[in-house]
């Protein structure tokens, strides 16, 4: 355990933005508090790409051509919208199934930022397909919005698993992992969300943290 917060401590350390970054999304408010924006970072990132070198850049992309623009502002626009105008800024059909499946599980809770809010506030982690039924969409796309919707918890991703199993021994469970990272995190002075992004930076060298970290301010 003390190799871990060592390990948490000298990573946080090289990347200052983290905790501020954290705060903003528990507080919902990742690319300027924009849903739509979330929705679509949530959707890309389920097919299990890089984050940092395709969902991002995909994410921005899709935020100067619709959002910026103002032809997709709500989660409702995003429904009605042309898929092959988002095929042109992705072409991952799974992912827009995706997208959209979230968007119309949101919706039944509002349509704007407060719906992703609602949604975390009332999906429990035990019966978590009950709330997110969306093929395509794990447990980690599950976890994912509900940090982005303001619960701190980590999702069960191989990158986490290998981060804290180089230190612990953890449960191969989903769920049960879930509960052990946070209560690891909670002991060790982190937000469970915290733990979970440094654990995504540690898998990159010094000079990639600095870099997706300056990236952070953007997201």
């Amino acid at each position: 355990m003390k190799a871990l917060k060592e390990e948490l401590d000298e990573l946080a350390g090289k990347s200052k933005e983290v905790r501020e970054f954290c705060r903003k999304i528990l507080n919902s408010e990742r690319y300027d508090g924009n849903v739509v924006l979330m929705v679509v970072d949530s959707a890309i990132t389920s097919v299990g790409v890089n984050y940092f070198s395709v969902v991002v850049p995909r994410v921005l992309e899709f935020k100067e051509k619709f959002v910026d623009a103002e032809k997709i502002l709500t989660l409702s626009d995003l429904l009605r919208a042309d898929r092959s105008s988002l095929l042109s800024i992705w072409r991952n059909r799974r992912s827009w199934d995706v997208a959209f499946g979230i968007a119309k599980t949101l919706l039944d809770h509002g349509d704007g930022t407060s719906a992703l809010r609602r949604w975390a506030k009332e999906a429990e982690l035990e019966s978590w397909r009950d709330y997110l039924d969306v093929k395509g969409a794990g447990i980690n796309t599950f976890q994912y919005l509900r940090m982005m919707g303001g619960v701190d918890t980590v999702m069960p991703d191989r990158i986490v698993r290998r981060f804290i199993s180089r230190h612990v021994n953890a449960p191969s469970d989903d769920l049960e992992f879930i509960e052990f990272a946070e209560k690891i995190a909670e002991k060790l002075g982190y937000r469970s969300v915290e733990l979970c992004w440094l654990s995504w930076l540690s898998a990159y060298d010094d000079a990639k943290i600095e870099k997706y970290s300056a990236l952070l301010k953007k997201i």
